[in-house]
């Protein structure tokens, strides 16, 4: 068996939405997904930070704030 080169996965998936509309965004660094997050929080969207497991690790809402559970 071949030791070939592997794909990276993301780590970290963005859920950017309106309310109306949805999209995703993903990121193999965490600072640049955070900064990322916070940049369409502040243009008006919500955010939902999502591990690439599906575990949600943390929300910006509109006002740019985080938001962890």
């Amino acid at each position: 068996m071949s030791q070939g080169l592997r794909s990276v996965s993301p780590t970290i998936l963005l859920r950017i939405s309106d309310g109306t509309f949805h999209m995703h965004r993903s990121f193999n660094d965490f600072n640049q997904a955070v900064f990322s997050a916070e940049a369409y929080a502040g243009a008006g969207f919500s955010v939902s930070m999502i591990s690439a497991t599906g575990r949600f690790l943390m929300g910006f809402d509109s006002r740019g704030e985080r938001v962890a559970v």
